[in-house]
């Protein structure tokens, strides 16, 4: 913590899971590891039918690990 009560954002690490190419705003889950965020968004990507991105979720720019496209059934 610092002087003012508030966590220090570089001690924050998590990721985010985003629909690839989307820029509109999203209220998002942010996952604790990167296999719970992979899981996730092989899931959305085989639901939704369309590429997900996993990001980092506290870096600006936020940075893409990996993205992951919809299964063939």
């Amino acid at each position: 913590m610092n002087d003012v009560g508030m966590l220090a954002t570089s001690i924050l690490t998590g990721y985010i899971i985003w629909p690839k190419g989307d820029t509109g705003l999203h209220t998002c889950r942010v996952y604790k590891t990167l296999q719970e965020a992979s899981d996730t968004a092989q899931e959305h990507a085989d639901s939704h039918h369309r590429p997900y991105e996993v990001r980092a979720a506290y870096e600006t720019p936020q940075r893409i690990i990996k993205t992951f496209e919809p299964r063939r059934r």
